[in-house]
């Protein structure tokens, strides 16, 4: 098992993103991410790689025994997502993805604009803010603070 000087191993990395360990050494052999230096924010970034290589649009030719690589519109919306953690992100980000691209926003404006946009054509929406404040460092911990007499 590899495992990065931080301390994340790809299975690791692969269970906390819900994926197979299989995705999660997939990205790093495509470059998605550094698997000799995994950070948290890598979870976000497996977890949507998985979901992007699992889309197929519609009128698109895509045989599901042979890996193609990364196509052009899974690149863009990896790194758009990539240059937005974790600084751009809040809890209602998300990643509106079509077969050209993706369109990022955050609050009910850019929301509907994104879907205004994308009426008419098939989309898939990916809920960074959400994948964002479930990773461990984000995670509310149990401890009971003492109450003070």
């Amino acid at each position: 098992m590899r495992t990065a000087p931080g301390g994340w191993s790809l299975r690791a990395l692969a269970q906390e993103a819900h994926v197979l360990p299989k995705v999660a050494r997939d990205a790093a052999d495509e470059g998605v991410i550094d698997a000799h230096h995994i950070v948290e924010s890598d979870i976000v970034l497996v977890r949507l790689y998985g979901a992007l290589k699992r889309l197929v649009w519609p009128e698109e030719r895509r045989p599901a025994n042979k890996d193609q690589g990364l196509r052009v519109w899974e690149s863009i919306t990896i790194e758009t997502a990539r240059a937005a953690l974790p600084d751009e992100v809040q809890p209602d980000t998300g990643l509106f993805v079509h077969q050209t691209g993706c369109e990022l926003a955050t609050g009910p404006g850019p929301y509907c604009s994104a879907l205004f946009k994308l009426a008419s054509e098939p989309f898939y929406y990916a809920p960074l803010g959400l994948w964002f404040t479930e990773l461990p460092s984000k995670r509310p911990t149990n401890e009971v603070v003492g109450s003070a007499r």
